[in-house]
């Protein structure tokens, strides 16, 4: 998450530091709302004024680069609008966009370009795959820098194809403009192929979350979801019992329909979203750099497993819907409790009437020291550079300009201006923003795909399969193939 607020939701959230997700406490601390006052006024306007509570020099080397082009490379399924904004439109994002740009190419006297494939595909040896490996072969450097989508950049990290951006002069990965957690989850023995931070947004609208309808929460007399999540309660046997008092026959046809009423509404991803809220990983970065796979544990089995057995049983399913109107128009109708998604969707019901919050997934028991929050892999895109890159430490300095200007400028736009300014009607939807983005997490097992395990969830979801131990089994062998492969090429970097 982007650190702009660390200090102040660190004390406000929680009563003690935060720990390793995953880890249990029999003295579980109350979670406590973050500062009212911490946040944008959404009357305010759009514009969002540069942040000012944490200063930190800008101290890379500042170049003149004559008027040069400085072509950024996307790709990615969710690759849209990261780096783009051609002029200023009054909607805060996209203008704290252009003023981040501009203001960079002014610094550095260059014309900032994209080449966008956003959309295509990123499955291993995608598109943003081939881009990048092309160019490397052909020793052309016709891109500066790329965001290249998950599963084509990790890829792209291991056969040695983009840069240690911790050896690139100019980027200094400990500012708080870059993630730190992406520091300590995707580095391998100190090095860092590619990152996240304040330079773009995509990361944050790939992060899972729950929203909820408020107007349901009421007709049924519930809790407050948000105080549960406050006095430590928001635990998965409470969502599931609280989804159970929501689905009706409302027709009386026997069947459930789009013209019914469910607990949840449900994203197929969410298995992979269950087992990260438990702290579950598929695959770990040890201490000594090697990457080892750490699905099958008892715990990770008991959590998918289930998650998939109620899926089937303990609540209404609505996936079959067939598109993302029909399914909304169920929970905006009043007829759904639970929408399990990603943060991205908060904006397709900005204007409806249905007044709704969010949460984060929850704890798998009480016990469990924090929440603990990830993104999708199958969206998520990351700053990297071709080793064919030239003139690299100017090209390290205009991206560490834009991720500095980016924390200024873009993160306060997103974050207080437009999530909690503009998408949410409460301060308790921003306390939970706050609490989502401080304890999120890397999983590189999702990134490497290893064993397929990620597409084998999400197929086991859709079909109602719950016999996750046999799916690891057949995959096991697979898995470890490839994690061998990927750990030799490590490695073999490091001689």
């Amino acid at each position: 998450m982007k650190k702009l607020l660390a200090g102040l939701l660190i004390a406000a959230l929680l009563l003690v530091p935060i720990a390793g997700c995953g880890e249990t406490n029999p003295d579980s601390p109350t979670v406590t709302g973050a500062d009212p006052s911490v946040g944008s006024d959404p009357s305010a306007g759009e514009t969002a004024a540069p942040e000012t509570e944490e200063e930190v020099p800008f101290e890379a080397e500042v170049y003149d680069l004559g008027g040069r082009d400085i072509v950024i490379y996307m790709a990615g399924n969710w690759a849209f609008d990261d780096f783009e904004a051609e002029e200023m439109t009054g909607e805060a994002l996209n203008d704290a966009r252009y003023q981040t740009n501009t203001t960079v190419a002014d610094m550095y006297n260059i014309n900032l370009k994209t080449d966008n494939h956003g959309g295509d595909a990123s499955g291993g040896q995608g598109t943003g795959y081939k881009a990048i490996t092309s160019v490397n072969m052909a020793g052309t450097s016709d891109y500066a820098f790329a965001s290249i989508g998950c599963y084509d950049v990790s890829t792209l990290a291991y056969q040695g194809h983009i840069l240690d951006l911790n050896k690139v002069k100019n980027i200094d990965l400990d500012k708080p403009w870059w993630d730190p957690k992406a520091n300590e989850q995707l580095s391998v023995k100190g090095r860092m192929f590619y990152t996240t931070g304040d330079i773009g947004v995509l990361d944050n609208d790939c992060t899972y979350c729950i929203l909820f309808n408020k107007q349901v929460v009421e007709n049924f007399g519930l809790e407050s979801p948000y105080e549960l999540v406050r006095e430590n309660r928001w635990t998965y046997d409470k969502f599931i019992d609280m989804a159970d008092t929501c689905d009706a026959d409302l027709n009386g046809d026997g069947k459930y329909t789009n013209d019914d009423a469910y607990g949840i509404l449900i994203w197929q991803d969410s298995v992979i979203g269950m087992l990260h809220a438990s702290g579950g990983r598929c695959a770990t970065i040890n201490d000594d750099g090697t990457i080892e796979l750490t699905l099958n544990t008892e715990q990770n089995i008991d959590v998918v497993t289930t998650w998939l057995t109620d899926r089937t049983k303990s609540f209404s399913y609505f996936l079959e819907a067939g598109t993302d109107d029909i399914s909304h128009a169920t929970f905006i109708g009043n007829r759904c409790l639970f929408y399990t998604r990603y943060l991205r969707a908060v904006s397709w019901f900005r204007d409806l009437e249905a007044d709704f919050g969010i949460l984060p997934y929850p704890k798998w028991k009480a016990e469990q020291k924090d929440f603990c929050n990830t993104m999708h892999a199958y969206g998520t895109s990351y700053v990297c550079i071709p080793i064919v890159a030239e003139n690299v430490d100017q090209i390290g300095s205009v991206i560490e300009a834009l991720a500095y200007f980016g924390r200024q400028y873009i993160t306060p736009a997103y974050y207080d201006v437009t999530l909690k300014g503009k998408y949410f009607r409460d301060e308790e939807s921003a306390d939970m923003l706050d609490l989502i983005f401080e304890t999120r997490f890397f999983d590189v097992g999702m990134y490497y795909q290893l064993g397929g395990y990620n597409e084998r969830l999400i197929t086991m979801m859709q079909q109602a399969d719950t016999d996750f131990a046999s799916a690891y089994v057949r995959n096991e062998k697979m898995a470890n193939k490839i994690l061998s492969k990927i750990n030799d090429a490590f490695a073999e970097m490091g001689n």
